[in-house]
C-alpha cells in the first residue's frame, strides 16, 4: 500500500494533517530583476498554486536550462517546463531572441510562452505576437494583481505529463 505524503498544519485545537499539494506542472520564470523574481514567488505562495516555479535571470541560461546542456542536463533536477514566463528585456539574450530560439527548436515548437513583461508599448506587443508568444502580459501593478494573475495562469495550465 502506498503512503501518502501529509503536511502538518497547526489548528486551534492541536496538530492535524491534510494531504500534500503536489507541484505537478514546471513553470520556468526568466527574468533578470531580482525584485520581479521575489514578487512572483511569494505571490505563487500566497496564491496556492499547483505548479513549481523554476527561475532564471538570464536569455543564456534558460536556451542551456531548455536544451537540456551544462548545469541543467539533470532533467530529473531541471524538468522541461509547461509555460515560460519570458521578461523582454535581459542580459546576453534577449526575451525575443529566446522565443526565436523556442519556436525554432523543433521540440520545444509547442511550449506554451508566455511574455510578462513591464512594457504596454504595441510595438514589443506586436514583436512577441509575430515571434510566436502565445500571451502577452504587462506586469501588474499591485501585488494583489499578480496573486491573481499567478491563480489565472495556474487555472491554464494544462495537466502534468505522467
Amino acid at each position: 500500500m502506498k503512503k501518502q505524503q501529509t503536511n502538518k498544519a497547526e489548528g486551534a485545537k492541536g496538530k492535524t494533517e491534510r494531504p500534500a499539494k503536489r507541484k505537478a506542472v514546471t513553470v520556468l520564470h526568466v527574468d533578470d530583476d531580482p525584485n520581479d523574481t521575489t514578487l512572483l514567488q511569494v505571490a505563487c505562495a500566497k496564491a496556492d498554486v499547483d505548479f513549481e516555479i523554476h527561475n532564471i535571470g538570464d536569455g543564456g541560461q534558460v536556451i542551456d536550462y531548455l536544451a537540456g546542456t551544462g548545469k541543467y542536463a539533470d532533467r530529473v533536477r531541471y524538468r522541461l517546463p509547461g509555460l515560460v514566463l519570458l521578461d523582454l528585456k535581459m542580459p546576453r539574450v534577449e526575451g525575443l531572441e529566446v522565443l526565436k530560439w523556442i519556436r525554432s527548436n523543433s521540440a520545444l515548437r509547442d511550449l506554451q510562452v508566455i511574455v510578462l513583461s513591464g512594457s504596454e508599448l504595441q510595438e514589443d506587443i506586436r514583436k512577441a505576437y509575430a515571434v510566436g508568444a502565445n500571451s502577452y502580459l504587462v506586469k501588474p501593478p499591485s501585488f494583489t494583481s499578480l496573486i491573481n494573475l499567478v491563480r489565472e495562469i495556474d487555472a491554464r495550465l494544462p495537466a502534468a505529463r505522467l
